[in-house]
């Protein structure tokens, strides 16, 4: 359906709907009053996830509110995450949020599939190649050669993170096409390669898309998103190092705290190395990445 005939649609109820709830004597502004009934209408699935909305003039018009009102609300949409807006292109109802707990060692796939959407990779490339910081994690020595495969992971067909992951070459040359892009890769490197991952260090922080990332993501650049790097080990041996790059707007990372045990802990200033070290730099991608 084109975009205008779902503007056209959404204004058959959608103008009855607004006009009928808002109230101008309310002790809530007009535009949270507004923001409230879109955000309504999206749990309930009136505007599923990829509906494009009325343009603000018409929007304000069905509503029957200035057009300050409408943008206030839907820049508080935005700002929550709800709604997507694209310069020259429209505001559309944002896909639902990934969310990703922080506990123990985790599976892209096993989270996805528990939060009912369907996980896939598309496979950009593999070869033997040194890098740095994997060659001198996976082998002791920066300029040793390892086995590297880049892909995307897709979440219900559309890209969500670019990834480079690192692996020993002796275990990446095992493992075949087809289980890179369908398995869980944990459990391909203890098939495969008798390397059962079982603890790793994990750093995020927040960066800015490049360019390259940006095509890659079908977001764009200077968009925000994580940084996320991985260092996991099989025992004592370092096993993989991953690094992945994830769209900001369709993902974030949820952590339980509990009560503190030590006086360090106690301290919310000195509590920051738990299961994750959270950089609050904003990383604008001038190629430097965080040496370990």
């Amino acid at each position: 359906m084109a975009t205008q005939d779902k503007a056209t649609v959404q204004g058959e109820w959608l103008g009855p709907f607004l006009r009928g709830a808002l109230d101008p004597q309310a002790r809530l502004p007009l535009y949270e009053q507004l923001a409230g009934l879109l955000t309504a209408a999206m749990r309930d699935d009136r505007l599923p996830p990829g509906t494009v909305l009325p343009p603000e003039p018409d929007l304000a018009r069905l509503a029957g509110v200035s057009r300050q009102t409408v943008t206030r609300a839907l820049t508080g949409l935005a700002r929550h995450g709800l709604v997507t807006r694209r310069r020259g292109v429209g505001t559309f109802v944002s896909e639902p949020t990934i969310e990703q707990p922080l506990e123990g060692v985790y599976s892209f796939i096993r989270t996805l599939i528990a939060q009912g959407q369907q996980p896939g990779n598309r496979l950009l490339g593999s070869r033997i190649t040194v890098e740095r910081e994997a060659s001198e994690f996976l082998t002791g020595r920066a300029d040793a050669p390892v086995f590297e495969i880049t892909r995307i992971r897709l979440v219900n067909g559309d890209p969500l993170v670019f990834e480079e992951v690192f692996l020993p070459i002796e275990c990446g040359e095992r493992i075949t096409t087809a289980q890179f892009r369908d398995d869980v890769l944990y459990e391909a490197m203890e098939s495969v390669c008798g390397l059962t991952v079982d603890h790793a260090d994990e750093t995020l922080r927040p960066v800015l898309i490049d360019t390259t990332e940006a095509a890659l993501l079908g977001v764009a650049a200077g968009d925000p998103a994580f940084l996320v790097e991985r260092f996991a080990y099989a025992s004592r041996q370092p096993a993989e190092f991953r690094r992945s790059v994830i769209r900001g707007d369709r993902y974030q990372y949820r952590v339980q705290l509990g009560a503190a045990s030590n006086p360090t802990q106690s301290d919310p200033d000195l509590a920051m190395g738990g299961l994750t070290d959270v950089d609050s730099r904003v990383d604008r991608r001038d190629g430097a990445r965080p040496h370990r």
